[in-house]
């Protein structure tokens, strides 16, 4: 194949570029706590293990020597950010149709280059979940065999007593307030955020345990608002929920972002913690080594060209990017299965 000369592929990835920037979070909403970073690297290294508590220094007296610091227990991790790519075709007939039409055949090209970005996207948002709910991202696709484990601590992984889907004798606040000490005890802070299924809030709404904190004069709500579960949490220092049903494609099949079952702490998007936690990251394609006028840092990041070919006549529109969501602090993380 060739370079389609209808589009300069580094206009087109310049376009995928910023369409990607400015797509509204509130689709893939796991990208405000992996946010995507740039390297000009084919690897990904971090230490693995988390900052934990904060060791305090102690007081000496004057002419003393210092007493020696000591590091946070970590494991070096490192490894190759995988490939991932995407390509549609714009066929004979299209192409035919629209012959005389240059505009209409950009702006198909620059459509298609925007949705298979979008692909590459929804596929690595299916990653970030996994690698935040999971403490690990597993790849068993198109020959791709790979387990990048975070080495999250294995208490921040549980399951209650009584499963939250059985209302009427499941104690979600006191399952939490046990769940949020060990949390603090791994990391010195509250978690800021709990991601939640709208199945999981429909739980919190009928649980027994909920309903009798807002019954008066012995009258009992058959269920409570969304508004006052979050109002019953703040009143117990518990974090607000975060309603998060994403799904994507996979093979056809409807694919959740984060499992309905699973109960999720993460620190609040954008704090001290929550830019610890990681990033999704972006390294260098080989198509972007192809390209003139791409250099340096922005060889980095997701690429886009338009080829075409002869036989039959057809322009074919590629997204491509390098790119793992990373978390550099497991324990910031702790995941519950709750139904």
């Amino acid at each position: 194949m060739l370079i389609w000369d209808g589009i300069n592929p580094v206009e087109l990835t310049g376009y995928v570029r910023a369409a990607l920037a400015d797509r509204p979070q509130n689709q893939f909403e796991m990208e405000r706590w992996l946010p995507n970073e740039q390297v000009v690297d084919l690897e990904y290294r971090f230490n693995a293990g988390g900052q934990g508590l904060v060791d305090a220094a102690t007081f000496r007296t004057f002419d003393a020597e210092s007493p020696i610091g000591s590091r946070p227990a970590t494991i070096r991790k490192s490894g190759e950010l995988p490939p991932i790519s995407r390509k549609i075709r714009l066929g004979e007939y299209d192409r035919l149709r629209l012959r005389n039409a240059t505009d209409e055949i950009r702006n198909s090209v620059f459509n298609d280059a925007a949705r298979m970005m979008n692909s590459i996207r929804g596929r690595l948002e299916l990653a970030r979940g996994e690698a935040l709910w999971s403490g690990q991202v597993v790849l068993n696709e198109n020959g791709v065999i790979a387990t990048v484990s975070f080495g999250r601590a294995g208490g921040h992984s549980v399951a209650p007593g009584i499963l939250w889907s059985t209302v009427a004798s499941a104690v979600p606040l006191t399952n939490e307030l046990a769940w949020i000490d060990t949390y603090v005890a791994s990391n010195g802070v509250r978690p800021g955020v709990a991601v939640v299924s709208s199945t999981i809030m429909s739980y919190l709404m009928q649980n027994a345990e909920y309903r009798a904190l807002v019954g008066r004069n012995g009258f009992v709500p058959n269920r409570v608002s969304q508004t006052e579960v979050n109002n019953i949490r703040n009143d117990y220092g518990l974090p607000p929920l975060f309603v998060y049903d994403a799904q994507v494609s996979v093979n056809g099949a409807a694919t959740r972002v984060i499992p309905a079952d699973k109960f999720l702490y993460l620190p609040a998007p954008g704090s001290t913690e929550g830019s610890e936690l990681g990033a999704t990251l972006y390294g260098v394609t080989a198509e972007a080594l192809e390209l003139d006028g791409l250099a340096g840092s922005d060889e980095a990041g997701i690429t886009a060209v338009a080829m075409k070919d002869f036989d039959p006549v057809a322009i074919w529109t590629k997204a491509a990017a390098v790119a793992l969501p990373v978390v550099a602090n497991p324990n910031l993380t702790f995941v519950a299965d709750v139904a």
